[in-house]
């Protein structure tokens, strides 16, 4: 192997490598951005558990309507 082709093959390497640190750091924050996703929709999901119970209780507590015409 000649001194160009080793250069152009280190070259390429490198460039490799750097293009697969760029794809694992990418990756790396969108796992991030789903796990605080993940966190929000887990409290927005709690949220409407406790609304969904005081609507409940509150349609419990309401007299039947009369009946209709």
């Amino acid at each position: 192997m000649t001194a160009s082709e080793f250069a152009r093959l280190s070259r390429r390497v490198a460039a490799y490598d750097g293009s697969q640190r760029a794809l694992a750091d990418t990756v790396l924050d969108i796992k991030v951005t789903v796990d605080e996703h993940t966190a929000t929709l887990d409290q927005h999901t709690a949220t409407l558990d406790q609304h969904t119970g005081l609507l409940t209780e509150i349609l419990r507590r309401l007299p039947e309507p009369p009946p209709g015409p």
